[in-house]
């Protein structure tokens, strides 16, 4: 079973907080500032600021000279073309985890606190349930990703359930069970569909204890018709982390994948690179900046536990009593030290389009993306 991905794979919005749930916010355009476009030719330099491009060894290197200062090719609209969530009627969110866009504008939004996925009309006024919560076949449990797949598909990646779902026009098409090879659904995550209609996957689970500097993740291609992983590749993942006892550095680092155009992109978040493979694994190009680094202050350790401070009692329910509360968020906050000459990640989990182009959102500002090329 192979794919086509919706040229339109995300909503174009966000998670909007409010009493009572949050809120799908619609908007056009997407949630950027700052842009990073490769528009040199290969060999040459681009206008004040742009990149430099080459060929090393049929591999395209896009190197800066600095931080690059693009204008953004769009930006969000002024007021939202609709919101859903907050009006009579509408659905009641709990947790909004992941959605997708269809070529129509219908998205299709999973409730990670229901174990549902909606979708909701291409002016938000309406709304159906897809998938309600449960282990039967059109049910879902957790939803890892999902992906537009066409005019009125999506393809869910459920890996609660050990399963692959195919939803078309409102019912299920297609099953594919994991049950055999749980790992497929619990130690792999989906990224992407590449040009055939493959899976691009990579690591999802990993234990504590290693002792290097850097576990490895891997990026694997999966054909759901064989169910037979083709590891291609292998990236920097998740960096040593200290015994329980020892503070952690509240601002440190990780290695992200995502895919794009049909590729795998990855990279570190303290390091000024993303690397392109195709999706049998070979790199195809590497970028690279000089950022301007910004270390952590005050502020950002204020942001960090207020942070906290919502998300811990979220989680832990069972605790009734402002005193419990407040003992946990100690005890949580007492678990990690900042490190002042350690500058923050360069940014947080990388995203990509179908287009090629790459989105990395700013650490310091959840509004803030740039687009670093294609």
């Amino acid at each position: 079973m192979r794919f086509r991905v919706s040229a339109r794979a995300a909503v174009a919005g966000g998670c909007h907080l409010r009493e009572g749930g949050p809120t799908v916010v619609a908007a056009t355009g997407a949630m950027m500032i700052a842009a990073m476009t490769v528009a040199a030719c290969d060999g040459e330099t681009g206008a004040a600021g742009g990149p430099v491009v080459r060929d090393s060894a049929g591999v395209r290197l896009v190197e800066y000279a600095g931080a690059p200062q693009h204008e953004a090719p769009f930006a969000l609209s002024a007021e939202p073309v609709y919101r859903h969530g907050s009006n009579p009627g509408d659905y009641l969110f709990g947790n909004i985890r992941h959605g997708a866009l269809f070529p129509d504008g219908g998205g299709a939004i999973f409730d990670a606190a229901n174990a549902e996925i909606v979708v909701l009309s291409p002016d938000g006024g309406s709304h159906e349930l897809l998938a309600g919560s449960g282990q039967g076949p059109s049910e879902v449990g957790f939803v890892a990703r999902m992906f537009a797949v066409g005019a009125d598909s999506l393809l869910v990646d459920d890996n609660w359930n050990a399963r692959f779902t195919l939803f078309a026009d409102g019912v299920v098409a297609r099953t594919v069970s994991l049950e055999e090879n749980r790992e497929l659904a619990l130690g792999l995550s989906a990224r992407g569909i590449d040009a055939s209609g493959r899976l691009l996957m990579s690591s999802a689970s990993y234990r504590r204890g290693f002792p290097d500097d850097w576990l490895p993740g891997y990026l694997v291609r999966l054909d759901l018709d064989m169910l037979v992983p083709d590891t291609v590749g292998s990236y920097d993942w998740v960096p040593f982390v200290p015994p329980d006892d020892e503070a952690q550095n509240p601002f440190s680092y990780w290695g992200t994948v995502g895919a794009a155009g049909g590729r795998f992109v990855h990279g570190r978040s303290d390091t000024p690179e993303l690397i392109w493979r195709e999706s049998d694994g070979a790199v195809s190009q590497i970028t690279r900046w000089q950022p301007e680094w910004v270390y952590p202050t005050e502020e950002h350790w204020r942001t960090f536990e207020a942070d906290l401070r919502m998300t811990l009692p979220a989680i832990n329910p069972q605790l009734q009593t402002e005193e419990a509360i407040e003992d946990l968020i100690q005890r949580g906050l007492a678990r990690y030290q900042v490190e002042p000459d350690k500058p923050l990640p360069l940014f947080g989990i990388l995203f990509g389009d179908d287009e090629g182009r790459v989105w990395l959102p700013d650490v310091e500002s959840v509004v803030v993306y740039e687009l670093i090329g294609s």
